[in-house]
């Protein structure tokens, strides 16, 4: 039996890399159970794999009501109808400097603690070189860390080289890894 990603595995003071294949139940982007108190936080959700309309939807059935603040970043557009008070920024999955300069301005305006979920690193990598994603996500990290924000970033491992995905996790606090249908918590 599978088990799904949750708060325990995704501690809120956390920057976690979620290392799980696409379609995993918590893996690819679906953060939203595992956010714990979402009615009082500030999410921003970083994706390349589902448009804000989907990421709406997964809030609203997995929790009574959408968190106090919801915003999307990422290639898919705001077309969709969707509640006031959930916010779409369109950047292109190769701008990272467009992703960058989103995020910050979310971050910034957000009291206590907002979680960040990027989903995913996957994707990303079919936009752009290792090394240009690995300074990315440093500085990407680094403005998790001065925002307090808990921040979950998925990765299908295995679309990746070892070597990539062990530098990749030199830039967070936890590592959360999917194997044989349960999740183990690796803390540097």
């Amino acid at each position: 039996m599978e088990t799904a990603l949750t708060s325990r595995e995704l501690r809120d003071e956390s920057r976690a890399l979620v290392l799980a294949p696409t379609g995993v139940a918590g893996g690819g982007g679906a953060c939203v159970p595992g956010i714990a108190r979402p009615s009082d936080r500030h999410v921003l959700q970083v994706s390349y794999e589902r448009p804000p309309d989907a990421i709406v939807e997964d809030w609203l059935t997995h929790h009574d009501d959408l968190p106090a603040s919801l915003a999307v970043v990422g290639p898919g557009d705001g077309a969709a109808t969707l509640p006031t008070d959930v916010h779409v920024t369109t950047v292109a999955p190769d701008d990272l400097t467009g992703v960058g300069i989103a995020v910050g301005r979310y971050l910034d305006r957000w009291d206590g603690t907002p979680v960040v979920c990027v989903d995913s690193l996957t994707t990303l990598l079919a936009h752009v070189d290792q090394d240009r994603l690995f300074r990315f996500m440093h500085t990407l990290t680094g403005r998790f860390v001065a925002a307090g924000a808990a921040a979950h970033v998925h990765l299908d491992p295995s679309t990746q080289d070892e070597r990539t995905v062990a530098t990749l996790a030199t830039l967070f606090d936890t590592v959360v890894r999917h194997d044989d249908g349960t999740w183990r918590v690796e803390r540097p």
